[in-house]
């Protein structure tokens, strides 16, 4: 089909340089485009001199060059990122329709909106992540309970300092500063503290500046939908497009063979604390050495960070012979390896804004054992397509894989219970419908 509209996607990464959820959503949704008449072309940063253009899985890539090290000012939003010239340049040569970001860094991310704008392109952005909002990035309030979202400087900048080490009470009173002392604001650490108030004053700021420029702000689920409204993004500029996953064939009716009565639980996922595969391990270190189960860790690593995060939580579970760490998957063999699992688990210590994981599970015919936070709450039905534990609490993580290895008709109720799945290629027709009511109306929502 010759595409009758052409859309640009920018990300602040890509394949081949780094796999996630957002990558994965950018791929999908650019293929699942193609049978709705619509073209794409995806653009990313590279730490590079100059731009260099590839292709992956049939949609063209390119990757224009960003600086290596990035200024402060960069960084801080308030000058624009170097090289800047090579994107606009190259934008205003497609001919595109449409410009749809999906993400928010220095490589991709306000400056990259407005030259946007300013070509006269439609606009559209996708939130997927909390970091539009949350300064932890997490949106968990004090690192405990999910917070609503709203930007408050005082309580916003106290919740930051908390996460960098601050005890309580200190941190409430240095957010209780408006502005630094001019001659401490430049150094790194003590300027950064008591700038907190300030910093989170400009998430306002810069979520204001992305509801100007942006034609149509989408939400991947509903929390990320509300917390968006309650800080002031116009009800007309708001859309609800929930993730899908890659289409693929009906999940098995039955479980692969495995040893009799062995209840294997999973995850997959990515290395990284915020993703809680150390909460997993411990709470199922917990269960009786006797019980029949196991427990296999499928997760890619990014970065020195990760790579630590994952020889960890290897250390810590390894007196256990029932758990094993297994090498990352290219995303075609996703389903075959949710496929041979009982029961994924997802122990997010944050709000996720899916995940995809839970739907590939779920296509897969998979109950999810989750954090009951966040886009995990949206989308796990407590004692119908799974069980909801709080995020934080081994016990119950312990007591809840207990359960499902024991009552093995809870299990197959469970299983029972994972109904369809929403597919990118729901997510493509919607998105496309409202990339043509964007071109067709020729005017901006208010």
């Amino acid at each position: 089909m010759f595409p009758e509209m052409r859309v640009v996607h920018s990300t602040g990464f890509y394949y081949p340089d780094s796999t996630g959820g957002t990558e994965a959503y950018v791929s999908s949704l650019a293929g699942s485009l193609r049978s709705y008449g619509v073209g794409c072309i995806v653009a990313a940063p590279h730490a590079s001199e100059e731009p260099a253009r590839s292709v992956h899985e049939g949609v063209e890539v390119f990757r224009y060059p960003v600086p290596e090290r990035w200024l402060r000012r960069e960084l801080q939003g308030k000058e624009p990122p170097r090289r800047l010239h090579f994107f606009e340049d190259w934008l205003r040569r497609q001919g595109a329709d449409v410009y749809h970001q999906h993400s928010w860094t220095a490589g991709c991310g306000l400056w990259h909106l407005k030259a946007a704008k300013r070509l006269g392109l439609k606009t559209v952005v996708t939130v997927h992540v909390p970091g539009n909002l949350c300064m932890r990035g997490t949106m968990l309030y004090e690192g405990r309970a999910a917070c609503d979202g709203k930007i408050l400087p005082e309580r916003c900048a106290a919740c930051w300092l908390q996460s960098k080490g601050l005890p309580a009470t200190a941190a409430r009173g240095i957010a209780k500063l408006p502005r630094p002392l001019p001659s401490l604001q430049w150094l790194p650490r003590v300027g950064s503290a008591l700038s907190a108030r300030a910093l989170a004053a400009g998430r306002i700021e810069d979520l204001q500046a992305m509801s100007a420029a942006a034609d149509r702000i989408v939400a991947v689920c509903q929390w990320l939908h509300d917390a968006l409204r309650a800080n002031g993004v116009p009800a007309g500029k708001l859309v609800l497009n929930r993730q899908g996953v890659a289409a693929r064939g009906p999940a098995p009716l039955s479980r692969p063979g495995r040893p009799s009565g062995v209840v294997r639980f999973g995850f997959l996922g990515r290395w990284d604390p915020v993703k809680g595969v150390h909460v997993l391990v411990e709470a199922f270190r917990r269960l009786p050495s006797d019980l029949p189960v196991t427990l296999d860790i499928c997760a890619a690593v990014q970065g020195r960070t990760g790579e630590k995060y994952r020889d960890q939580v290897r250390r810590s579970g390894s007196g256990d012979p029932r758990i094993r760490v297994l090498p990352p998957l290219p995303h075609r063999e996703v389903g075959a390896f949710l496929s041979g699992l009982d029961v994924l688990a997802v122990p997010s210590l944050w709000l996720e804004t899916g995940p995809l994981v839970v739907l590939e599970a779920f296509a897969s015919g998979v109950p999810v054992i989750g954090s009951d936070l966040g886009g995990i709450s949206e989308l796990v039905g407590h004692g119908r397509n799974g069980l909801l534990v709080p995020h934080d609490d081994l016990n119950a993580w312990t007591a809840a894989m207990l359960r499902l290895a024991t009552d093995r008709a809870l299990l197959e109720r469970l299983q029972r219970g994972v109904g369809p799945v929403r597919t990118m290629v729901e997510v493509g027709r919607e998105m496309a419908a409202l990339y043509r009511e964007l071109k067709a109306t020729g005017r901006y929502a208010a």
